[in-house]
């Protein structure tokens, strides 16, 4: 089957080692593929509205969270089918969730490797698609309510409707048509409108290309780098017609991905979009990162010294791939000069590299006496690499992420009589915030920041009588408090008993090692350990 059907068999594989990622690595890895995905559009399916993100519920907001709706359209969509079919616990319908982004992700695999027989070889493409499938970290960022990695397959489709095939206006006649099928152009020219042998208008796949790659627009803002990227490489190979086209269409699909600018806030258009901007220039200072940070693709996102063959060969194919490496290249330059540098913000760019590298690499290493003399060292960096890069992506597979923020509100779940809770936090400043998610109920729940706040808290807390006209509030009375680390904790417990005598220990969750390793590399990754307390 591998020798007859290639392609069928690296995605086979593929949907393999994400299965794995969809049952053994739950949980969140950052605040954005759950705090801005999974709770919001979770809380709209059980008809409440997470941090009055939306207007007219609750709150008098006119001006709406900087942030697409898109992508949490779809999410709704299918809370709402697993409250249909009662699929009704939280953990259960993240797993069914991870599955559905696994089955998704495939489409990242299958485009690699058809864009890259398109432009090289099929031994290219299958080595591309072999990457594709096992590069250590995408197995489980695949499963993710990540925005980053779901703007990559319309991406990726708008591409592969685009190369090999080029429009040109500026040499011959101007409705001249070329089509290269590998290394191989063929040339149509005719006074009429230019259309491929088998009777499509090539500016048919210059519409479809648009529409999907403004609608990656739509699920993620920086994708539009990588989309003017595709117009600027019209304009420069003069297919003005080809850009105007797919300049309007891909600005029409994106903007009917912020409707709701016009439906919800006031009929004015775009707010999602300059609130995310205004956000970002007010706040980018706030999120420093060092340019090196990017170094991720050569350092762990694809392992060295792999990650370095195909960094030279992605460079290496700037001329004869320009459609692909100039809108890439401008994205992760972008990304590099902007001071708000965050790893996973360019994992878009993740499967171009890899392509462009493949080819540009092996296209190298054919010439190179260098190399030709020194198989045995070639191999032995490739077998180095697969060894690794094995190792790491088991145990990504394997690994869940802020395991003590999710298995304490599971745990809260499981009990089955949590009406609501409190997140204790008087040692310090600042609270984590809680994935409410888990805990299958929405009320607002109680923070306790320092011992000032918790004598105040509960100084207003209501008593018995205030019950009913509290919860009407969505505060109903917490039976739960979940102490977050060590520090002091006997006497935070202390002074907790004295205002809730029945306090009795449940249960202790520990962070899970991975979440220790990232607070290692960077101390603002929160490391927690969670105590559970129940009170009457």
């Amino acid at each position: 089957m591998w020798h007859a059907k290639p392609l069928s068999s690296i995605l086979l594989l593929a949907l393999a080692v994400r299965l794995l990622a969809v049952f053994f690595a739950p949980g969140f890895f950052w605040h954005d593929d759950h705090f801005l995905t999974v709770e919001p559009a979770a809380s709209w399916a059980m008809g409440h509205n997470f941090n009055d993100w939306l207007p007219g519920i609750g709150n008098e907001r006119t001006s709406p969270e900087p942030i697409s709706f898109f992508y949490l359209s779809f999410l709704f969509l299918f809370f709402k089918m697993f409250q249909f079919i009662g699929i009704e616990n939280p953990e259960t319908q993240m797993y069914v969730m991870r599955l559905i982004h696994a089955c998704y992700s495939l489409l990242i695999v299958y485009y690699g490797y058809k864009i890259t027989e398109k432009i090289s070889s099929k031994q290219n493409a299958i080595e591309v698609g072999v990457l594709l499938t096992f590069i250590a970290v995408l197995p489980n960022f695949s499963v993710r309510n990540l925005v980053e990695m779901v703007c990559v397959p319309p991406l990726m489709a708008g591409i592969f409707l685009l190369v090999g095939r080029q429009w040109s206006a500026g040499s011959g006649h101007p409705d001249s048509y070329q089509e290269k099928v590998g290394t191989i152009p063929k040339v149509v020219t005719s006074s009429k409108r230019p259309t491929l042998q088998r009777g499509i208008s090539p500016y048919r796949h210059i519409f479809f290309s648009a529409l999907l790659m403004g609608l990656a627009v739509g699920i993620r803002y920086q994708a539009v780098l990588i989309v003017a990227g595709v117009g600027l490489v019209l304009l420069i190979q003069k297919q003005f017609r080809a850009a105007v086209l797919f300049g309007v269409v891909s600005f029409v699909a994106f903007f009917i991905t912020q409707m709701d600018d016009v439906l919800w806030w006031g009929g004015q258009p775009f707010q999602h979009l300059l609130g995310y901007f205004g956000y970002n220039t007010a706040n980018a200072s706030g999120y420093p990162g060092s340019p090196f940070a990017y170094f991720s693709f050569i350092g762990y996102f694809i392992l060295p010294p792999v990650s370095l063959f195909l960094a030279f060969g992605f460079f290496r194919r700037w001329k004869k791939e320009l459609l692909i490496f100039l809108p890439v290249f401008l994205f992760l330059l972008f990304h590099f000069i902007y001071p708000n540098r965050q790893e996973r913000f360019i994992l878009p760019a993740l499967p171009f590299v890899v392509m462009l590298g493949v080819i540009g690499w092996n296209e190298f290493v054919f010439g190179s006496k260098f190399w030709l003399h020194r198989k045995k060292l070639l191999s032995g960096c490739w077998k180095f690499f697969w060894v690794m890069n094995t190792v790491v992506m088991l145990v990504f597979c394997f690994t869940s992420g802020k395991k003590a923020r999710v298995e304490a509100v599971s745990y809260l779940y499981d009990q089955g009589d949590c009406k609501n809770f409190i997140q204790e936090f008087s040692h310090k400043e600042g609270a984590s915030q809680v994935p409410q998610f888990y805990s299958g109920a929405w009320p607002s729940y109680y923070i306790f920041r320092n011992s000032t706040d918790v004598e105040s808290v509960v100084a207003a807390m209501p008593r018995n009588e205030e019950v009913r006209r509290n919860m009407l509030h969505n505060m109903p009375v917490p039976n739960y408090i979940l102490f977050y680390d060590d520090e002091k904790l006997d006497e935070r417990v202390a002074r907790l008993k004295t205002l809730f005598p029945s306090l009795t220990f449940k249960t202790t969750i520990m962070a899970g090692w991975f979440d220790k390793m990232l607070h290692r590399l960077n101390d603002k990754n929160q490391v927690e350990r969670v105590h559970v307390y129940k009170m009457e």
